[in-house]
């Protein structure tokens, strides 16, 4: 209403001043005169005007800019927190499935980065006996695998346990480790018509594609349960719903 009563007034003003040029002045000063006057309302309209309502829209689009960037970053927050809570409930299924009482923290100070860039992570452990961390492996594909590491001081004499050392429980190791392997592996032999494979010392997975054929090997496991502890390890594959055949050197499997 501001803008419509100024401009009005301004109309009337040109107007009277139109009036007076067109009665008092004659010749060619009259038609100078007018022009200046129109060229002076013209200016005064765009600088009283027209320059504050431009200002005013292009705050408006600079805030609706600032607003869209903000809405960004918070859906791209929302995101992440989703992914890191799907992270956080399938490493808790993994340490539970073995520990029931197991809870755990981040170690690292941005997980998020860590599930976006893929990577290992390490989390601290708690109500899991004798180990105080586990190393997170995330990969691109987004298969995930948690190895128990613990921590055990070098004295001077170099006897020291590593740093890192995976559990020899042979249940521990499956429900952590070797389930998801096996369980995938198994699928596809069988969908193929197999029905047997080897896991040789070295963690290394074997299978024969015909009769007298050679055999086809696979590495699967980062660490693989001593000798020491394969008659357990038959016994957690037996539990499975597999046979195994305890051998020299490998584990024959079949289902």
């Amino acid at each position: 209403m501001k803008q419509k009563i100024s401009l009005g007034s301004s109309i009337s003003i040109l107007i009277g001043v139109v009036i007076a040029i067109l009665a008092l002045v004659r010749g060619p000063v009259q038609t100078g005169l007018l022009l200046v006057t129109f060229a002076l309302w013209g200016l005064w309209v765009v600088l009283t005007l027209l320059r504050p309502a431009w200002r005013s829209n292009r705050a408006y689009r600079t805030r609706e800019e600032r607003e869209a960037r903000e809405q960004d970053a918070l859906s791209g927050r929302n995101v992440a927190g989703l992914l890191l809570c799907h992270v956080n409930y399938r490493v808790s299924d993994y340490l539970k499935s073995a520990y029931p009482n197991a809870r755990w923290e981040w170690v690292m100070q941005n997980p998020i980065l860590f599930i976006a860039q893929g990577g290992t992570g390490r989390i601290r452990l708690y109500g899991v006996p004798d180990y105080e961390y586990a190393d997170v492996t995330l990969d691109q594909k987004g298969s995930l695998n948690c190895s128990l590491v613990k921590i055990v001081p070098v004295d001077g004499s170099g006897q020291g346990t590593p740093s890192g050392q995976h559990s020899p429980d042979p249940s521990v190791w499956y429900a952590l480790e070797g389930r998801d392997v096996l369980d995938t592996l198994i699928a596809d032999l069988r969908s193929r018509g197999h029905s047997s494979l080897t896991l040789n010392e070295d963690g290394s997975i074997s299978f024969q594609p015909d009769a007298g054929g050679r055999k086809t090997t696979k590495h699967a496991f980062a660490s693989f349960p001593e000798k020491v502890y394969w008659p357990r390890l038959a016994d957690t594959l037996a539990q499975e719903g597999l046979t195994a055949d305890v051998q020299a050197d490998r584990i024959a499997v079949s289902w």
